[in-house]
């Protein structure tokens, strides 16, 4: 099996199991190019038209993958998951690294359209609709049947990225992506109610966080009501989405009266001191606005919600607080319900895998999400996962903690530290044998029961929540900027500025129209069977600029 790939594959294979820890893009420097290409026994031949389905031999052996990423973090589910692959399917996976943004995406669209495409890719945000507007990826219905036991749960989803009437994106996994962390214990210090009470009594509303929000600030000039990610989550809870690719439009809804009426809100707990940090806030505490890393939020006492993805800002907020002996019961509640609607929205993200245009082994590919599929809905795993995340039994550290053990046996490393056997850990020793010291503890993060059943039925398409994905980051950077890093951030601003929203809007709008009007252009060219191909040395979209591609 691939050593290599064992490190690279690791974003969050088998989530329960691991749960689901996903790491931020990050530069890589590109080593030489691999072939791509792969095993194409069972697969097609490359030359077929972008965008289009080949037939597969659902017969023939599943055989070689490659796998474009720039991904390098690792877990030990990457291990587990292509062990199963080769032993239930008969599959290897080679991984061809690049840089990433991009420069990613310019190496599958070279890729493509040289013929030597890869057999694998990773679901990213801008996979759709920008990269799917140049027919980098193959259309997966002739494959997966949405219907089926394996994939009717995760339907509706699906269909929420579905690019001129095809499925081109099956997530195999449904992530939190957006969450109020929090802890409890300064709720109750504070006198304040604990959301997950009024989360459990259906009272949790944009106007009982406000309130919650005020309580707190009112305490002290340092106290900081809510940081973190900026406006979009708060709009996903209208029920609308800023951007909504769906049934072959895009539809801007900037100017919309729901997400109007949040952004203005939001930017009201601003001027009201109640987002964000003020500069007297910054000098006194440290606290910046917007992005905080977990380990550091909540350890001053200061900030009430930190708004983060909770599968790894929870463990990470409360391993600091633990290591620092502060107490704590971290916690986190979804974005709080529109007092305006009767339905929880609630903003998610997903994960899983795309098959490029021109892959060599489909059928392989479709195996691998078939597999990982199966392995994320499976009862036992999923029993697993929970047990493990609330189990509190300590586990220990391999080696003696006296640096002086003197153990001279074969048992010791070279410092003559003892090194505890399989033996020894199954027998619960917990003090050395050669030296007597105290065993030391690994530190593990043990998950509350209502914590982590909130959590997974934030990831279930069968609890209380109504999941909307948001497009707005899913095209080229210059629009992402426009929403969330720019000039005049059309998100962000609002909540962590002095931005009057209409009138950023208004300042913006129309420029935000014509980038999504080439999106728009390409849409129609993709329809009419002249597809659109991906520019290289540029992130344009424009339809202008897109070679024209083959005729399906």
């Amino acid at each position: 099996m691939n050593k290599t790939f064992k490190k690279i594959l690791a974003i969050s294979l088998t989530c329960a199991l691991a749960l689901g820890l996903t790491a931020c893009d990050q530069s890589q420097k590109t080593p030489e190019d691999t072939n791509g290409g792969g095993d194409s026994t069972g697969g097609a031949d490359i030359s077929f038209a972008e965008g289009t389905a080949p037939p597969i031999d659902s017969n023939a052996p599943t055989g070689h993958l490659i796998y474009l990423t720039y991904e390098t973090n690792f877990t030990d589910a990457s291990e587990v998951m292509l062990s199963k692959f080769e032993t239930q399917y008969g599959g290897t996976i080679e991984v061809s690294l690049t840089g990433s943004g991009n420069e990613y995406f310019e190496k599958l669209g070279t890729m493509v359209s040289t013929g030597s495409s890869p057999d694998l890719v990773r679901y990213e945000w801008r996979s759709f609709p920008h990269a799917m507007s140049y027919n980098v990826y193959t259309p997966l219905d002739d494959y997966i049947d949405a219907n089926s036991d394996l994939w009717k749960d995760i339907k509706d989803v699906a269909d929420q990225f579905m690019y001129n009437g095809k499925h081109y994106y099956f997530p195999y996994q449904l992530k939190t992506n957006f969450g109020l962390n929090y802890n409890a214990i300064v709720f109750q210090e504070a006198n304040l109610t604990d959301p997950m009470e009024l989360l459990e009594k259906n009272q949790w509303t944009w106007s009982a966080f406000e309130q919650l929000l005020t309580d707190w600030c009112n305490k002290d000039s340092n106290h900081i009501g809510y940081n973190g990610v900026g406006g979009m989550p708060f709009t996903l809870t209208t029920g609308k989405k800023i951007v909504d690719v769906s049934n072959d439009t895009i539809t801007c809804n900037l100017k919309d009266q729901d997400v109007t009426r949040c952004m203005q809100w939001l930017e009201k707990l601003h001027k009201n001191g109640l987002a964000g940090v003020t500069e007297a806030q910054n000098t006194e505490t440290g606290h910046t606005n917007g992005y905080e890393a977990p380990e550091a939020a909540f350890v001053d006492g200061n900030l009430l919600f930190l708004g983060m993805d909770p599968s790894w800002t929870y463990p990470a907020a409360k391993e600091a607080l633990d290591k620092k002996g502060i107490d704590n019961e971290m916690k986190f509640v979804p974005y709080p319900r529109d007092d305006n609607s009767d339905t929880y929205y609630h903003g998610i993200d997903t994960f899983g895998y795309l098959i490029p245009s021109g892959a060599p082994n489909v059928k392989g590919a479709v195996d691998w999400i078939t597999l990982l599929r199966t392995e994320e809905i499976d009862p036992e795993n999923i029993a697993k996962a929970k047990e493990e995340a609330l189990d509190d039994t300590p586990i220990y550290k391999t080696k003696c903690a006296n640096k002086e053990c003197g153990d001279t046996s074969e048992n010791a490393d070279k410092n003559g530290r003892h090194i505890y056997t399989k033996e020894e850990d199954e027998a619960g020793v917990i003090e050395c044998p050669v030296c007597g010291t105290p065993r030391e503890e690994k530190y593990k993060v043990v998950w509350d029961s209502k914590v982590y059943d909130l959590f997974m039925e934030l990831r279930s398409t069968d609890g209380r929540f109504t999941m909307l994905f948001d497009n707005c980051y899913g095209f080229n950077d210059d629009v992402t900027k426009m929403f969330q890093t720019g000039e005049t951030p059309l998100l962000d601003g609002p909540v962590f500025g002095d931005f009057s929203y209409t009138q950023i809007v208004e300042q913006n709008s129309n420029t935000v129209e014509a980038y999504l009007d080439e999106y728009r252009e390409l849409m129609k060219q993709n329809a009419s069977g002249n597809l659109a191909t991906m520019p290289v040395g540029t992130d344009a979209p424009a339809g202008t600029t897109a070679a024209a591609g083959t005729t399906a």
